[in-house]
């Protein structure tokens, strides 16, 4: 009976861990950010964290390797959005990467509906220690009203400015591991990116980006 209730107990808090949600008080947001905008902000860009856990993130980059290891880093990308930057996309993913990369999309994506059509390819965005990705809004050409996003290997810090006044930002921690979900007025209404090392602070702690490795979902347009 206590090894079942041991296994248990185990489950449940993993459970919580990989739906444990960024507080309010954790959103870093401009002196100018307008109060009543505050809350529907954070209901937009949503953080899990510990959504994976470090066995998962070994076995995915296992899998990963292999075809990133085939292309060099790359200094521009074609919508001048990433700087420092290799990538490929995935299908199909191994049997034992499958219930991870479920997850995500089950967590992230309504379970009917148009907005619940994922799109078939998961983009792997490997981006370098000294890259960073540029101030940008992901066209609505090819994405529809959400975004998914694992990050894998390092923390980094993701700037959100408003399109029509940029003076007006929010920074926030996007820790390793962790899953954030974007939709509503963080994906239409606000640029967002991630600060290369020199800009790299929240509450004037620096926030040292390593290699980062991201595993993007999207669903249709």
């Amino acid at each position: 009976i206590k090894n079942g209730l041991k296994h248990c107990v185990t489950s449940n808090l993993r459970l919580q861990r990989f739906y444990s949600i960024l507080p309010l008080s954790e959103y870093v947001f401009s002196s100018n950010f307008p109060a009543e905008l505050r809350q529907e902000f954070a209901d937009s860009f949503i953080v899990h964290g510990d959504f994976a856990t470090a066995e998962e993130e070994v076995s995915l980059m296992k899998e990963f390797e292999p075809h990133l290891k085939r292309h060099v880093y790359e200094k521009d990308h074609w919508d001048n959005a990433i700087c420092g930057f290799r990538e490929t996309e995935k299908k199909q993913f191994q049997k034992i990467n499958t219930p991870v990369i479920d997850r995500l999309k089950k967590t992230s994506f309504p379970e009917s509906g148009k907005n619940s059509r994922v799109l078939p390819y998961t983009h792997v965005l490997d981006l370098a220690e000294d890259g960073h990705i540029k101030p940008h809004v992901d066209s609505t050409r090819f994405c529809g009203d959400r975004v998914a996003v694992l990050s894998l290997l390092s923390d980094s810090v993701g700037r959100f400015c408003l399109e029509k006044d940029k003076s007006v930002s929010v920074d926030v921690l996007i820790p390793r591991l962790s899953l954030y979900i974007m939709k509503g007025v963080s994906r239409y209404d606000f640029t967002h990116e991630i600060l290369g090392n020199e800009e790299s602070y929240i509450n004037g702690q620096q926030v040292r980006k390593g290699r980062r490795i991201s595993v993007i979902c999207r669903n249709e347009p």
